[in-house]
């Protein structure tokens, strides 16, 4: 497995569809996860590192993790689920 990638999408309710957001390409966990809960813990890591950094709004978005080959096609779906972004509040409630 050499090229991995989430393909992210955002939820849009008002026009109830995915709207394609982002490709990323990641680097290889280490080690592997091994089941699909280690996959989807994996997959919300980056996700909140990418959004928090980019300033991807609040909501809903799909991913799907994949192995692509060199030329970008997709050659094996590793997991797919929803992922509920809040971003965090810049001050504590005091």
């Amino acid at each position: 497995m050499d090229n991995l990638w989430l393909d992210v999408h955002m939820w849009q309710p008002l026009r109830g569809a995915l709207h394609p957001i982002s490709e990323i390409e990641c680097d290889m966990p280490d080690p592997l996860p091994h089941d699909y809960d280690e996959w989807h813990a994996w997959a919300e890591a980056v996700l909140l590192g990418i959004a928090a950094r980019d300033g991807w709004q609040h909501g809903r978005y799909f991913f799907t993790i994949q192995e692509r080959d060199e030329t970008g096609h997709p050659v094996q779906e590793l997991g797919k689920d929803f992922w509920d972004y809040e971003r965090q509040s810049r001050h504590a409630a005091g």
